[in-house]
């Protein structure tokens, strides 16, 4: 039986992106004493994006076209009345499965930058909070077609069930915690780690995972088969054991962009590539470098779903970057 699926579990939410023209410092009043504080902040400009970790993802495996895609999350009406629907669904190779809860707005992140590119973020959870109620067992009518899922960030109690009802269904996952990490406990990571194949986060998050089971890398080792450590500006790193029980560590370098403009998703970018990777059956090294080369076509646009690219452009920039094609890659 083909796997041919993925699996993609997050959040979905709208980003608006505001600037203050002024220093934050300037504009708050805080007394310590009596506990008080006061702020007025006039934003000069919003714009909304189209974001959240699963719709990030899910943007970019529509943009690659080379796999097909099941999307599950909760979301409120504005998500239809607001455009997020119909952005997502004009990808044809992407199957839109959210809850629509008729009383809650889509999950938003209101970010306010000052002229110091200080941040001011206000996130709200809204619908995606009823994210724990979805059961993947009811809706997932064929385990078998599904190469992967992954369990990206959204509540703890969602991302626990979701590592159970795939671990039932019988659907390799991938962990990634990202944010919240700090927030699980020990007993509730290493279930979910037992539940996984492979473990992908920042270099913050993984240290966050070691502190927390209190295992180091050869350790977490015995629970998934593969870390995923992405650094940034440094690259990322593939980190797994030999045949012979060996800690072996593959860098992988960042493919350069055309322009830098903002690094906002480009992490969701390198997830959707590695995806991509898997599901060709292309090497883990192979798909670390895909990640890499979605995750810089990321940032030369501004916002996580704004960049265009198709697969011959990403097969023209990772032959530019690592000297070859990956022969998965020739075939589209």
């Amino acid at each position: 039986m083909k796997r041919d699926k993925i699996i993609v579990l997050g959040s979905l939410a709208f980003d608006y992106i505001m600037s203050f023209e002024e220093n934050f410092v300037n504009a708050v009043s805080i007394d310590h004493e009596k506990k008080e504080y006061q702020s007025t902040i006039t934003a000069n400009s919003r714009i909304k994006h189209f974001g959240g970790t699963a719709g990030n993802i899910a943007y970019n495996l529509g943009l690659l076209n080379t796999s097909k895609v099941s999307l599950f999350g909760s979301v409120g009406e504005d998500f239809n009345t607001l455009g997020y629907k119909d952005h997502i669904s004009k990808f044809q190779n992407i199957d839109l499965n959210v809850d629509i809860q008729a009383d809650l707005f889509t999950a938003a992140c209101y970010i306010v930058n000052d002229k110091k590119s200080n941040q001011m973020i206000i996130f709200h959870g809204g619908a995606l909070d009823e994210s724990k109620n979805i059961d993947l067992r009811q809706k997932i009518k064929d385990p078998e077609h599904y190469a992967f899922a992954i369990n990206s960030t959204q509540s703890i109690e969602a991302m626990q069930n979701f590592a159970k009802q795939l671990s039932d269904l019988g659907i390799p996952m991938i962990f990634d915690p990202g944010q919240i990490t700090p927030l699980f406990s020990k007993d509730n990571l290493v279930d979910i780690l037992k539940k996984s194949e492979i473990l992908i986060g920042n270099s913050f998050e993984i240290s966050q995972v070691m502190k927390k089971t209190d295992l180091d890398e050869q350790n977490i080792l015995k629970l998934v088969k593969t870390i995923i450590k992405t650094k940034g500006s440094e690259g990322s790193e593939l980190i797994y054991k030999t045949d012979s029980e060996e800690l072996k560590r593959d860098k992988i370098p960042i493919a350069i962009p055309n322009s830098t403009v903002d690094a906002t998703g480009a992490g969701d970018g390198y997830r959707a590539g590695f995806l991509t990777g898997l599901i060709l059956n292309m090497k883990l090294l192979d798909s670390c470098r895909l990640g890499s080369i979605l995750g810089s076509f990321v940032v030369e646009t501004s916002g996580a779903q704004t960049q265009i690219y198709d697969i011959k452009s990403v097969r023209t920039r990772f032959q530019k970057t690592y000297g070859y094609i990956p022969s998965e890659l020739e075939k589209f």
